[in-house]
């Protein structure tokens, strides 16, 4: 079993991880650290990139450099942690993620928004905790 850790690589350090990891150790279980490139940012790069395409592979890439960067600046705690990148719908996406690496329990991060703001917006938090198919720790911001 695994514990999957979500980032979104825009907070460094990040929580997630450190939660994460306590979870990984205390059920000596693997962590897995995972960044979801978002398509439309996929299809931006695409754009800029003229020279050669941007392929999903780069865009893998460059999801699992952005959680190995998080994890280097979350912890320095030894351990066993993986990280992986993928590219699409984060809902979809995580899900997907869960379901192949039989994931114990999924540690995302949140954001306290006000109603509008979530009724505007939506919220990945929030769909992920109502579709998730294993037990969700939301590590919420400070």
């Amino acid at each position: 079993m695994t514990i999957l850790a979500a980032v979104d690589g825009d907070d460094e350090p990040d929580r997630v991880v450190t939660v994460g990891q306590d979870l990984a150790e205390a059920y000596d279980d693997e962590l897995v650290v995972v960044h979801v490139l978002e398509q439309d940012e996929f299809e931006k790069r695409g754009e800029v990139q003229r020279d050669e395409p941007y392929t999903v592979e780069d865009g893998q890439r460059d999801a699992e450099s952005t959680a190995r960067t998080v994890v280097k600046a979350s912890t320095d705690r030894p351990g066993r942690v993986t990280t992986r990148g993928l590219v699409g719908n984060v809902v979809e996406e995580l899900q997907g993620e869960v379901s192949r690496s039989d994931a114990s329990y999924l540690v995302i991060g949140g954001r306290k928004r006000t109603p509008v703001g979530k009724a505007l917006f939506g919220s990945v938090t929030q769909s992920i905790l109502l579709e998730a198919d294993v037990p969700v720790v939301a590590v919420m911001d400070e």
